[in-house]
């Protein structure tokens, strides 16, 4: 079976949760299709390089420049997604590869890249949604400190709900990673063929073992500075993240903000590590602010980190579908408080993490686990018996070789 995957961004290295995903799947559906990875790029030169990395599995891997969409398009009527993912190379190329080669699916990883795959293509599309993005967009309105800026997001929120419902109805079968997220879709358009495959967990630690040899127990793998730090026996917090990805931008300010002096309060030397690749300018000045705060930007490994730390918190305040550090920090066996927005999708209680929308709520927890050994090993004990009866990435796997079967005999 010949199968063209499109991704917004290069799988590899895997620093997000989106790359993770695509990452584990590529190396696994490789294996035993004929996969052809069509991927868009900010960086072609460093793409093309990471590139190299993905030929184990990947037949070909083919590199598009995305553009601001062009304004003979009228681009108000496009939400920010569709605008920041267009190509017109993509387009021809992608057309190009679907007259040439009989292909038997496409399978796209967002709405958004649904663009890029013209109407008069007669094959099968699997898309794949991480997010109902048209959420996060009403979550982002519902914080806006303004009246243009609330505006804007319910313009967002219009028109993504648009293309989304669009898209779905154009695709032969919508794949959703929450069971959540496939009721939204069931329920807004009933005749949509939806199915629920969640995301694998124990990603992390296969990338852990493959560098087994990197990754001792003196934090080799860390800048000096970072390492000295992590190697103490503090009470850290730890916060993860891709900073390409505002959500995250969003939480980690909120919580040092308004929650963590709540934290500082009771633990003064407590520690927040806010780990992530690309932090903008507003992240890198949480470290000049608060000499407990250490921003580390990428990072090879997280298994240092999640090694050390006492607590995982994710605060985020918009967002969707599983997300991946939760998973992580679950499959590390840690204590971990987060809002709900945060746990969303994992249809699991305070038993094993603790779930807080309100400041002082949240802060009260980090500070029990904190200052209470006891309280803290019940919850990562907690983590790690959760954890095995979780879904691997294989088991993942062999879900969307069913899935494949199933649509290529349509």
């Amino acid at each position: 079976m010949r199968i063209l995957f499109l991704t917004a961004h290069l799988p590899f290295p895997p620093a997000s949760g989106g790359r993770r995903r695509e990452f584990e799947l590529l190396s696994r559906l490789g294996k035993k299709f004929e996969v052809h990875l069509c991927s868009l790029t900010t960086d072609l030169q460093i793409d093309t390089e990471n590139a190299k990395e993905l030929q184990g599995f990947c037949q070909s891997v083919s590199l598009f420049k995305a553009y601001e969409i062009p304004q003979n398009r009228h681009p108000c009527r496009y939400p920010w997604l569709m605008r920041r993912y267009y190509s017109d190379d993509a387009i021809t190329q992608i057309s190009q590869m679907l007259a040439e080669k009989k292909f038997d699916i496409v399978h796209v990883e967002g709405y958004y890249l649904m663009q890029l795959v013209y109407c008069k293509s007669r094959v099968h599309v699997l898309l794949v949604e991480h997010n109902m993005e048209y959420n996060l967009n009403l979550q982002q309105m519902l914080l806006s400190t303004s009246l243009e800026e609330a505006y804007f997001y319910w313009q967002e929120y219009y028109y993504t709900l648009y293309w989304e419902r669009y898209y779905w109805r154009r695709a032969t079968k919508v794949i959703a990673i929450t069971t959540d997220d496939e009721a939204s879709i069931r329920r807004l358009e009933p005749d949509v063929n939806v199915m629920f495959i969640p995301n694998g967990t124990d990603h992390g630690f296969a990338v852990d073992q493959s560098n087994k040899q990197k990754m001792s127990n003196d934090c080799s793998l860390l800048d000096s500075s970072v390492s000295q730090v992590v190697k103490q026996d503090i009470p850290s917090v730890l916060f993860v993240g891709n900073f390409l990805y505002y959500p995250n931008i969003d939480a980690a300010l909120y919580f040092c903000k308004d929650i963590f002096p709540l934290i500082l309060e009771d633990v003064p030397n407590a520690r927040l590590f806010i780990v992530g690749n690309s932090p903008p300018s507003e992240i890198l000045a949480l470290e000049a602010q608060n000499k407990n705060v250490v921003i580390t930007g990428y990072v090879s490994s997280l298994y240092p980190f999640y090694k050390t730390a006492k607590v995982v918190v994710c605060p985020l305040r918009i967002g969707g579908g599983i997300k991946v550090k939760i998973l992580e920090a679950v499959r590390a066996g840690k204590a971990i408080v987060s809002t709900s927005v945060g746990a969303q999708g994992l249809n699991i209680d305070n038993q094993l993490l603790c779930i807080a929308d309100k400041v002082s709520d949240f802060a009260n927890y980090v500070i029990r686990f904190l200052s209470i050994a006891e309280e803290r090993h019940h919850q990562e004990e907690n983590a790690l018996q959760f954890a095995k009866t979780m879904p691997t990435w294989n088991k993942v796997n062999e879900d969307y070789i069913r899935c494949y079967t199933e649509i290529s005999e349509l």
